[in-house]
């Protein structure tokens, strides 16, 4: 209503001013109450500058939250990811050396066939995705990381899988006399054993001792190393010869020949120490040499088609599973393979690469960053040829393929030598280059993102405070003001019109 008409009849300006200004502050009040805020621009905001900070800043938290919550799904997939390949590693190596040596209908025995079943859950687990992002392909997050079991472990045909390079290893560590890449000889009273190269493959020869009588010991020395045996007389029955070898894998062995009188020449193969040998003590020492030769050749040959043969599959799943920091897939150079002195590295056109992830020299946990508060990032990347995995792998590979289907006693002594190689690996899942030290790292982030979104919430939820007393209105003030001023105007006109004889309807 325009009152400013009725000033030349008393109604003063001032009267007026007062009854329009309080109009206008009634129709703030309605929207203020309609809206909710104080004010519709930050002009009619105390400290406006302040309350565009702290919105600023609530909106930048909440886009960190948003952050951390992606990041947070992906780590908790990851760690239990971790946690689901630690359980199947532990129940496997618990299982390895319970059950004797009985081999099932499939030619393999039951801890072989729970081993290659792991290797598939294995693959599987480390090939997760979330809605099209692979967990263990570092940045290369968009293609699984790891090739199946069956291309990995046969190859597809044209490159060769795991069990190629196995096969062609362990020929060029027997060599082609089987003796392991030494050769034995002999002349006059003199037998010698010699390293057939200098190379990596087959067995080198490390140490000797001997308690034999009339018989000198000479070595192992020079390079390619050899060592000589020179029986000049008869040894005493009960004396022994012990040579030391070690095979591709680091680990060692031990040949013990000893001297017998009589033609037992049973030997007792074991794993863990070696081979145990008699040797004939013959009518003349020309006999007892010619005896001492035959019984160490046979030795070799048993430790060829057992221990050595386990020690070459480990170095082989070395050589093809060892990706890690760019490297590529090595083999044997040949053929021919059993005088090979080298290894090659794999190509993409002979060779299955089995992971096929970002593969480069930079720290795996770079792969992928999120920065979830000013000045914090977190690191969460991971790969699936990191050692942690491919230690694991590596072991499942090569019990699953170690061929014992011959159930002779050379199949259970080359099995109890794999085993012995296998289970304390599997059962390392705590340290450095560990499924748990993996864990813990992805943890760490974990942790860091979490403690960043716990302070960021607090954070938040100051600002905001600040943000809706400065903008927002309170509804018990506000309806007091409206309902206050709504009377002062209806007592103003109600005044007015009774001084003027006029009826309020007048002026509505």
């Amino acid at each position: 209503m325009d009152v400013s008409k009725y000033a030349y009849t008393g109604l003063t300006g001032s009267l007026a001013s007062r009854l329009i200004a309080k109009r206008a502050l009634l129709s703030d009040l309605t929207t203020q109450e309609t809206t909710g805020l104080k004010s519709s621009t930050y002009e009619g905001v105390s400290n406006p500058s302040l309350v565009l900070s702290f919105q600023q800043k609530v909106a930048q938290n909440d886009a960190y939250q948003s952050t951390i919550t992606t990041v947070g799904t992906r780590l908790t997939m990851v760690g239990n990811c971790i946690d689901s390949l630690t359980t199947l590693s532990n129940n496997i190596s618990s299982e390895l050396g319970t059950n004797g040596f009985e081999l099932t209908a499939s030619g393999m025995t039951a801890e072989q066939i729970a081993a290659s079943n792991a290797l598939e859950a294995y693959v599987s687990t480390l090939n997760t995705d979330i809605d099209g992002t692979y967990l263990f392909a570092g940045k290369a997050s968009d293609t699984s990381p790891v090739v199946d079991v069956d291309t990995m472990l046969n190859g597809d045909g044209v490159r060769a899988g795991y069990k190629q390079v196995a096969s062609e290893r362990l020929q060029a560590d027997l060599g082609s006399n089987g003796l392991g890449r030494l050769n034995l000889s002999s002349s006059g009273t003199t037998v010698t054993l010699a390293e057939d190269g200098t190379h990596s493959f087959g067995m080198k020869l490390t140490s000797a001792t001997s308690t034999l009588d009339n018989t000198t010991v000479t070595g192992p020395t020079g390079t390619p190393a050899s060592l000589s045996v020179d029986m000049t007389g008869q040894p005493t029955a009960g004396q022994s010869l012990e040579v030391t070898l070690t095979l591709p894998d680091g680990s060692t062995t031990t040949v013990t020949l000893t001297a017998k009188d009589s033609t037992n020449s049973t030997s007792v193969n074991d794993a863990d120490n070696g081979s145990i040998y008699g040797f004939e003590i013959g009518a003349t020492a020309a006999d007892t040499q010619a005896n001492l030769q035959t019984a160490l050749s046979s030795a070799l040959t048993a430790v060829g088609k057992t221990t050595l043969t386990a020690a070459s599959a480990v170095e082989a799943a070395n050589n093809f599973f060892d990706t890690a920091n760019g490297a590529t897939p090595m083999r044997v150079s040949g053929p021919p393979y059993d005088t090979a002195t080298s290894l090659v590295a794999g190509t993409s056109s002979d060779t299955v690469t089995w992971y096929t992830g970002t593969n480069d020299a930079n720290d795996s946990r770079s792969d992928a960053q999120a920065r979830v508060e000013d000045g914090l990032s977190v690191n969460y990347g991971v790969r699936a040829n990191e050692d942690a995995f491919t230690s694991q792998i590596k072991q499942l590979a090569v019990l699953s393929t170690i061929d014992v289907s011959g159930g002779t006693d050379t199949d259970q002594a080359r099995y109890a030598a794999v085993v012995d190689r296998t289970k304390g690996q599997l059962e390392d899942v705590t340290g450095n280059d560990s499924l748990q030290s993996v864990a813990a790292e992805i943890a760490g982030a974990q942790s860091a993102a979490k403690s960043a979104s716990e302070r960021m919430t607090v954070a938040s939820n100051t600002y905001q405070t600040a943000v809706d007393t400065a903008m927002n209105v309170d509804d018990t003030t506000l309806a007091v003001q409206i309902t206050t001023l709504q009377t002062q105007i209806e007592a103003s006109y109600k005044a007015a019109s009774i001084f003027y004889k006029l009826s309020l309807a007048d002026y509505m």
